[in-house]
């Protein structure tokens, strides 16, 4: 046995054997996947993709466009080894290609890149039309547009607000430029029991009719703060001697460098306050001229008074028994 493995044509006979059989093992299982994939391939199958998104190729620098579809319908028939994947991956895509189309409305084909040739396709819609216009840029003041105010309006108020940046640019066709009505920052102060104080707020850009128009803003959004107090009035003061002074004395004046008083309370009940008249100073202890401090009384539903306490001037007189 021994010799016969050093006997160089046995050697070559089994190497050449070995290789035979590989070759007809590579072959075979070539011939048996050539086969199973012909088999598969035989059987035509069409599948529908809904909701394509469709890419624009143009000059985004210079150019607007407008009319477009934001979405189109795939259809792809063929081989379902080759439809399956298509199907499932998506990894294709619709776009027009607008890059050698100047100003104006045109006409163009929806294309496609990424799927096999194998494969016959359909787009829905196959042709599009578009308008193509030169971008324009311009600067607006942000407004306030506050939403749920009614919520607060009868216990607060809302003061004016500071918005960073003031102004927004806003790009698109001169048509959009032209409609732009007004640009609102959205706040809501709803549930608000104070100040707002740097909120995001999102900018909406709207024209005449109320429509919010589709254009590019920088920035998107703006920060804002608003002031939001309790709800105050001031009020004139005025007042009046109460109780009888001690004998040979008599009330002259009574003063107040303090002419007005601030209120605190609900919207509705501050409108029915105008002033504070006769406020009683108790004048039965006063034998001479001096300063009293008087304490200001709270109406009904008024939650506060500043100050609480004034301050007065009582001038007073003797009195004979003659001039009594």
């Amino acid at each position: 046995m021994d010799n016969l493995f050093r006997n160089k044509w046995f050697i070559r006979i089994i190497s050449l054997l070995l290789a035979v059989l590989l070759w007809v093992s590579i072959n075979v299982d070539d011939n048996m996947d050539s086969d199973s994939q012909w088999f598969n391939d035989t059987s035509s199958v069409t599948e529908v993709m809904n909701d394509i998104p469709l890419e624009v190729q143009f000059d985004s620098e210079e150019y607007v466009v407008s009319g477009l579809p934001q979405n189109v319908t795939v259809s792809v028939e063929g081989p379902n080894s080759a439809v399956a994947p298509v199907v499932r991956q998506q990894n294709f895509t619709a776009f027009v290609d607008l890059n050698d189309l100047g100003p104006g409305t045109h006409e163009v084909n929806v294309q496609h890149s990424g799927i096999s040739n194998q494969l016959s396709v359909d787009i829905e819609p196959q042709v599009v039309e578009v308008t193509i216009e030169e971008k324009e840029s311009q600067d607006f003041p942000v407004n306030i547009d506050y939403i749920n105010e009614s919520e607060i309006e009868n216990d607060f108020t809302i003061g004016d607000a500071a918005i960073e940046p003031e102004e927004v640019t806003i790009t698109g066709s001169s048509e959009a430029i032209d409609r732009v009505a007004s640009v609102k920052a959205i706040i809501d102060v709803g549930e608000a029991e104070g100040t707002l104080e740097d909120i995001e707020a999102p900018v909406k850009v709207y024209d005449s009719q109320g429509n919010e128009l589709n254009v590019l803003l920088d920035p998107t959004t703006v920060d804002v703060t608003v002031p939001i107090t309790r709800s105050e009035k001031d009020v004139s003061v005025s007042f009046e001697p109460e109780g009888d002074t001690p004998e040979g004395v008599e009330v002259d004046s009574i003063t107040s460098e303090t002419d007005s008083v601030t209120i605190t309370g609900p919207n509705d009940v501050l409108a029915e306050i105008d002033n504070f008249d006769d406020i009683p100073v108790d004048v039965s202890d006063i034998s001479e001229s001096g300063t009293v401090e008087v304490d200001i009384p709270l109406p009904d539903d008024v939650s506060a008074v500043e100050p609480e306490t004034v301050e007065v001037e009582v001038e007073v007189e003797e009195v004979t028994d003659e001039q009594q």
